[in-house]
């Protein structure tokens, strides 16, 4: 059939309801804020909000909006990639904080899944959030309660084994991070005492150590492989 000479279909892009998603979990954000003292674990103070976006930690903490339907699973979202950041500031340019126990892990779980939903999105991401998602449940449980957050943490649609293991495991993984000064968990103000990892990496540098990241003032990657960050099941990725 032929085309017709006027073409009267109409394309509006309506962005109201974007807005609508980003507002609700700004506010949702704020309140939380409001309610609890989450300074102690923000260790990064730029976070945006992409409504129908991936979430992810780096190089700007950044929420979506599939895991934000009440403030308990937001609440948990947002120390999830807290705690991306926690570890790469616990660390030093020449110093990787899970490196020295991956071997271990990989021991204890050498069949762990290397995809989503049942892992994460590849083998050293599976095993960082074994770290990672500990941190989390660990960081939430202080603001609502262990019940809450372990309600959370088995609901979620993502890393199901990893949250199934972490919690199934939760002392001696919780012995094995004590071992490797990844846990008591630090407080973001105190890990800013001692300075930023880039500041420590300068510092390092004009010393006349070498930097073994150029771009370690800017990170861009996950804090143990250095590898662009994926999203989690496709929305998320710390």
């Amino acid at each position: 059939m032929a085309r017709s000479d006027r073409d009267e279909l109409r394309i509006d892009v309506d962005l109201d309801h974007a807005r609508r998603e980003g507002d609700r979990i700004r506010n949702m954000l704020a309140a939380l804020r409001r309610r609890h003292d989450l300074a102690r674990y923000e260790y990064t103070g730029a976070v945006r909000i992409v409504p129908g976006g991936d979430t992810f930690a780096q190089p700007i903490l950044t929420l979506g909006n599939r895991f934000t339907s009440t403030e308990d699973e937001l609440l948990s979202t947002y120390l999830h990639e807290q705690m991306h950041w926690y570890l790469w500031y616990l660390g030093t340019p020449e110093r990787d904080m899970v490196e020295p126990f991956m071997d271990e892990l990989v021991r204890r779980y050498p069949d762990a899944p290397t995809e989503p939903p049942e892992g994460a999105r590849g083998y050293d991401a599976t095993y960082l959030h074994l770290v990672v998602n500990w941190l989390e449940i660990a960081a939430t449980s202080e603001f609502i309660g262990r019940e809450r957050a372990v309600s959370v943490a088995r609901s979620q649609r993502s890393y199901r084994w990893i949250y199934r293991t972490v919690l199934k495991h939760w002392d001696t993984l919780g012995e094995l991070y004590e071992r490797h000064d990844v846990v008591p968990i630090q407080h973001a103000d105190v890990l800013r005492k001692v300075g930023s990892r880039a500041e420590r990496a300068e510092k390092a540098q004009l010393n006349g150590g070498a930097r073994k990241t150029p771009a370690a003032a800017a990170p861009t990657a996950l804090p143990r492989s250095r590898r662009k960050a994926q999203a989690r099941g496709g929305t998320r990725a710390g």
